[in-house]
């Protein structure tokens, strides 16, 4: 729970008004006293600030500060009275009730000693006038570069090798994942981080990829020996839902299906979205994407179920796994 405390300070009161100044008060004159609220003349014989303000009816309380000071003589023909205003104060981590006659907040603030940094963030216009029951927030905001190191996958490709014993497999090179630099900014609201953006990437070493040798019916009913390869997978929805597709299939965004350039139509991958560790089995019933550096073109169906629907495109490794009879 945040600290309260409670402080009267002793503000600048600075009244502009059209008066001359004298050395001297005149008995019986006429004094204008001025309020937040307008001003008021009343005629009188007295020199008391005090005795004037009887007589004007006037009642103070500790939120009033008075030019004269109440306790004095007048010097002027005037009086100004200023009320003034309780706030709240939130900075650092510490929330004050404070009771200030500063015209704005900028001046509450100065009067309070708090320095603002260049980024920090106040709820309300500096310039804005001071009022009664107002909050101030002021937010602390902090930013830094940092660097994290990530991992690059490797990935296999597999291949049939009838020289093998059915169901077996011979790993003639094994995968190494690389290494890879990002470096962030990181910004902080009151030590909180509100957002990170990227602005460096470095690969420190490439992954090494793996070559594994198989015996196996899938892979021998393949026309193609690539097994498996991990690049950004899209995909697509309502403008192409009810079309048909390369095979002749009408495209049914909610089934889950997936176009590819090369592999026969029918063929069963597997697609798992780096991003989330999640992985669906699509059939290949469509051609395409023909956007360089894409492998696969999801239904919406299969995007929203391992989380790829929302950042439009992302890292995907592609697995066949069989062929859908």
């Amino acid at each position: 729970m945040s600290k309260m405390r409670t402080l009267l300070i002793t503000g600048t009161l600075v009244v502009t008004a059209a008066v001359t100044a004298a050395s001297g008060f005149n008995p019986k004159s006429k004094v204008t006293i001025f309020t937040d609220d307008g001003f008021i003349e009343v005629k009188t014989d007295k020199t008391s600030v005090e005795e004037i303000l009887k007589e004007a009816n006037i009642t103070l309380t500790n939120t009033h500060q008075v030019f004269p000071a109440k306790d004095g003589d007048i010097v002027t023909n005037f009086i100004a009275i200023k009320e003034g205003a309780k706030v709240l104060l939130k900075v650092d981590g510490e929330e004050y009730k404070i009771l200030s006659w500063a015209d704005t907040i900028e001046e509450l603030l100065k009067e309070q000693q708090i320095e603002l940094g260049e980024t920090d963030i106040v709820n309300l216009p500096l310039n804005q006038k001071l009022k009664n029951g107002q909050e101030i927030q002021i937010i602390r905001v902090e930013s830094e570069i940092i660097t994290e190191k990530v991992a690059i996958p490797a990935y296999n490709y597999y291949y049939y090798d009838s020289r093998l014993p059915l169901g077996s497999h011979k790993v003639y090179k094994q995968g190494k994942d690389g290494l890879k630099e990002i470096t962030y900014k990181v910004t902080y609201n009151d030590g909180q981080e509100v957002s990170r953006v990227k602005v460096n990437e470095k690969v420190i070493s490439n992954p090494q990829h793996g070559i594994i040798h198989q015996n196996t019916r899938e892979l021998a009913s393949r026309s193609s020996r690539e097994y498996a390869v991990v690049g950004v997978a899209s995909w697509y929805g309502d403008k192409f839902h009810g079309r048909r597709t390369a095979n002749g299939e009408i495209y049914d965004k909610n089934k889950l299906t997936a176009a590819h350039r090369t592999l026969p139509f029918g063929t069963l991958v597997e697609v798992t979205f780096l991003r989330t560790g999640k992985s669906v089995v699509v059939r290949i019933n469509d051609r395409g994407p023909f956007v360089d550096g894409r492998v696969i073109d999801l239904s919406e169906a299969a995007a929203r179920e391992i989380g790829l629907r929302p950042y439009g495109i992302g890292d995907v490794r592609v697995r066949v796994i069989g062929v859908s009879r």
